[in-house]
């Protein structure tokens, strides 16, 4: 038995907050109105693997709602980026970013 067959096969302990269980979605606030998905990748992009990228917009305006989501593939390089980007300045304005949670106030045991 190796500890790390789990790691490398990637599906075999699947986390909460994984998306099929293929990547980490990370949430981040307070983003400019003007925010477009090519901002996010080139943020999170020298972190590591992303999966795909997703800016929340307003379908009126088509300005950014203030946040978005970004799914990396690997756990640890995800927790890097967190550290990094959390507290980052984009313009005026100061990133919060942090896994998503499914809800407000989580729980640990």
């Amino acid at each position: 038995f190796s500890p790390l067959t789990g790691d490398l096969l990637g599906n075999t302990i699947l986390p909460t907050n994984a998306i099929n269980g293929s990547g980490w979605c990370i949430f981040v606030y307070n983003l400019a109105p003007e925010t477009e998905e090519n901002v996010l990748w080139q943020l999170f992009g020298p972190f590591g693997a992303v999966q795909s990228v997703k800016v929340i917009k307003d379908l009126q305006t088509n300005k950014c709602k203030g946040f978005g989501f970004v799914t990396m593939t690997n756990y640890d390089e995800a927790v890097v980026a967190i550290q990094s980007l959390n507290g980052y300045t984009l313009g005026n304005r100061v990133l919060q970013v942090s896994f998503k949670t499914n809800n407000t106030k989580s729980k640990t045991n």
